[in-house]
C-alpha cells in the first residue's frame, strides 16, 4: 500500500496537485533543503523516498533518534566521491545544534539535498539558519473520505491474502477511520487487524472490529480534547497537585501526544507558576528534558512523571509572570527614555562595587514598579533583600 508516485499520495491535494509549489521543486530539483511538518502517517516519508526515485539520487533515510553525526560524515565521505545523495531525516527536531550544524555544511557545501521530516514545529526546533535555508510543507490530517477510498484498494490486497473473492467491511470501517485520527498508517494497522479476526462466510471476508480496543488505544485526541487535558495538567501543577498532574500528563502521552510538546509546556509553567518561589525548577525541567531526549521511551516517560510531580510539589509564584505583562502593558502606552546615568557615555553613574555592591540611584522614570516579589519559597528571601536595598523608593509589602 506504500504510495508509488506522487499521486498516491492521499489526503494532500495542496502539495500533490499539479499547480502545486510542492510538486514543481521536487520535479526540478530545485531546491538545497525542505522541511515536510505535519501529523504522524500523513505522507512525509512516502514524500521524501519518492522524491529520490524522482531525481534519481541515493536516497538515504536517517532517524534523527539514532542516526548521528557519524552516520552524516560517512554521506558527506560519498558525497564528495561524485555520488548524488539525497538525505530524509525523520524527526529532525530531535537533532542537538552541532548536529545541525553538520546538516548546514553539507547544504552549503551542495553535498547532499536535505529533506528533513518533523511532527513539532520547525520554528521551535531547529536553528535559524537551517530553517532560513528551507523550504517549510505542512501536511494534512487525512480525511475520512481518503481513508475509504484506501479501504477500497486494501481490498485487493484482502483477497490475495485471504483467498476471497469479496471484501466486507461496512461493520468496522467507521469505527477504524475514527480511531485512526487522520493516521493513514494506524488506518491500515487497524485495517489489517479487523481482517485477521474477522471471519470468512463462503468466499466473503468480513472484517470485525471486535477486540480492536483491546490490541490498540481507543484514538488520539480531537483538537479541543487536546487542550483541555493539556489545561488541565497544567492547572493541576500550578494548583500543586502533583496525582492530578501526572494523571493528566499520562493521558497526553496515551492519547499520541508527544512527550516533547509536553515537555515544552512544563518549561513554561517552571516560568509562569513557580517563578523566582524555586528559581531551579526552570533548571531542572530541562535537564528532565535533556535525559529524557537522550534516554527515549518508554524509560525516558518515567524522567517525564519525575519533571511533573517535582514541578507540581514546588512553591508557586507568578509574579515574574505578571511582572512581564505590566512591563509590557506599560510600554504599549509610553516610550521611556533611558536616564542619563546609565546611558552608553553616561552622566553621574554611580558603580555599584565602589559602594560595597549596592547604591540608590536613577533605573527607570519615577513610580514605575513591575516586580512585587510573594512570599512563597525562596522569593520571600528576593522581597527581603530587594526591600531593604529600595527602602523609601519601592514598596513592596
Amino acid at each position: 500500500m506504500r504510495p508509488q508516485t506522487f499521486k498516491d499520495i492521499v489526503g494532500q491535494p495542496h502539495l500533490t496537485g499539479d499547480d502545486a509549489l510542492l510538486m514543481k521543486l521536487l520535479g526540478s530539483g530545485n531546491f538545497d533543503s525542505i522541511m515536510f511538518v505535519g501529523p504522524p502517517g500523513t505522507g512525509k516519508t512516502s514524500m521524501a523516498r519518492l522524491t529520490g526515485v524522482a531525481l534519481d539520487m541515493d536516497f538515504y533515510s536517517l532517524h534523527a533518534a539514532t542516526a548521528g553525526a557519524s552516520e552524516l560524515k560517512k554521506i558527506s565521505d560519498s558525497a564528495k566521491n561524485g555520488f548524488k545523495s539525497l538525505v530524509f531525516i525523520d524527526e529532525i527536531h530531535r537533532y542537538n545544534k552541532s548536529q545541525q550544524d553538520l546538516l548546514l555544511k553539507l547544504i552549503d557545501d551542495r553535498l547532499v539535498k536535505l529533506v528533513g521530516a518533523s511532527a513539532e514545529n520547525p520554528y521551535y526546533n531547529l536553528v535559524p539558519a537551517l530553517r532560513s535555508r528551507s523550504f517549510i510543507f505542512s501536511f494534512k490530517p487525512v480525511s475520512a473520505a481518503d481513508m475509504e477510498a484506501l479501504a477500497r484498494k486494501a481490498e485487493g490486497y484482502f483477497k490475495e491474502n485471504f483467498d476471497a473473492d469479496a471484501v466486507d467491511t461496512s461493520e468496522c470501517l467507521e469505527y477504524i477511520i475514527e480511531n485512526a485520527a487522520g493516521d493513514v498508517r494506524r488506518f491500515l494497522n487497524l485495517l489489517e487487524l479487523s481482517a485477521l479476526i474477522g471471519i470468512k462466510e463462503g468466499r466473503v471476508l468480513k472484517c470485525s472490529s471486535e477486540g480492536l480496543l483491546d490490541i490498540a488505544s481507543k484514538r488520539m485526541f480531537a483538537e479541543d480534547e487536546y487542550y483541555d487535558v493539556l489545561s488541565a495538567m497544567i492547572k493541576s501543577v500550578r494548583g500543586s497537585d502533583p496525582d492530578a498532574a501526572l494523571l493528566w500528563g499520562m493521558k497526553l502521552i496515551k492519547n499520541g501526544v508527544s512527550p516533547d510538546a509536553v515537555f515544552r509546556r512544563l518549561m513554561i509553567s517552571a516560568s509562569e507558576d513557580i517563578g523566582n518561589a524555586y528559581p531551579d525548577a526552570a533548571v531542572f525541567v530541562n535537564a528532565a528534558y535533556s535525559s529524557f531526549t537522550n534516554v527515549g521511551v518508554p524509560e525516558g516517560l518515567i524522567i517525564l512523571a519525575h519533571a511533573i510531580t517535582f514541578l507540581a510539589s514546588c512553591p508557586k509564584s507568578n509574579r515574574s509572570y505578571e511582572a512581564f505583562h505590566g512591563a509590557s502593558e506599560y510600554l504599549e502606552g509610553a516610550d521611556p527614555a533611558v536616564p542619563l546615568n546609565i546611558t552608553h557615555s553616561p552622566e553621574g553613574y554611580k558603580y555599584p562595587f565602589d559602594y560595597g555592591f549596592f547604591v540608590k540611584q536613577k533605573y527607570l522614570p519615577d513610580g514605575v514598579q513591575f516586580y512585587r516579589p510573594s512570599d512563597a519559597g525562596f522569593e520571600i528571601k528576593l522581597k527581603d533583600r530587594l526591600k531593604k536595598l529600595w527602602a523609601g523608593v519601592k514598596k513592596y509589602d
